[in-house]
């Protein structure tokens, strides 16, 4: 189901310490912070990923699939006042991310498998999540936490962004708690690099891209921490 919004490029790239720290002084030159960046580090970002009882989302990522959805709820800064729950729809070469905002009464409602507030409403985000979750049995399961530094244009909704100190943890229903951290998943190559735009990117964005001779990866944050915890469980999915 198209959510009837707009679809735009997404590109995702793996840095190391080295070249993050090189790319990230060129970036902050040629670029505005986002807004809600609001100290050095950027902000955090926690996400509680919903997959249904055959793991699709996880899977059909693994086997390449061209269309695919993935449905999270997601906070800033452990805090409650902006609650989002999402639909991030992918098909082919473009990404379509569409929220809505909920309560924390409304969050507790759905970690309770009470879902009807989002059939009575009128937003079209809510009634998808809520058909999808009924029909497929949507069910919680992966919490991904990782800091956020984002740059801007003004036009284009050119975006980039260094993601860092990926952890991961199984759900749990307070994610407002900043005590309960999740476990690393970095390694060398621990920072993604995020470019999103509409229409076309300007050469000078290319050229700073081109510079560091940057491999486009197919790299998901769900799928990395999905993949740690079931390691950690003694589990493999993938053989």
């Amino acid at each position: 189901m198209n959510l009837g919004f707009p679809f735009r490029h997404e590109y995702k790239f793996l840095l190391n310490k080295g070249v993050y720290l090189q790319l990230r002084e060129v970036i902050k030159k040629i670029m505005k912070k986002d807004r809600n960046y609001d100290n050095e580090e950027g902000y955090l970002i926690r996400s509680l990923y919903f997959d249904d009882a055959y793991d699709t989302a996880l899977f059909e990522k693994n086997l390449g699939f061209l269309n695919r959805e993935k449905y999270r709820v997601r906070i800033y800064n452990f805090s409650d006042s902006v609650i989002k729950l999402e639909i991030k729809q992918k098909r082919n070469e473009y990404i379509n991310k569409q929220s809505s905002r909920i309560t924390r009464k409304e969050y507790e409602r759905l970690l309770e498998k009470d879902v009807s507030f989002l059939f009575i409403s009128e937003d079209i985000i809510r009634r998808k999540f809520y058909t999808v979750y009924r029909n497929k049995m949507l069910r919680p399961k992966a919490i991904v936490d990782y800091v956020r530094e984002a740059y801007v244009l003004p036009y284009n909704q050119i975006r980039v962004t260094f993601d860092k100190y990926l952890s991961a943890s199984r759900p749990q229903r307070n994610i407002f708690d900043k005590s309960q951290i999740g476990q690393s998943v970095g390694n060398e190559y621990s920072y993604i690099l995020e470019l999103k735009y509409n229409n076309f990117l300007p050469s000078y964005i290319r050229d700073v891209l081109d510079m560091y001779s940057l491999n486009r990866l197919a790299v998901s944050k769900y799928v990395l921490c999905r993949e740690y915890l079931d390691k950690q469980m003694g589990e493999n999915l993938f053989g």
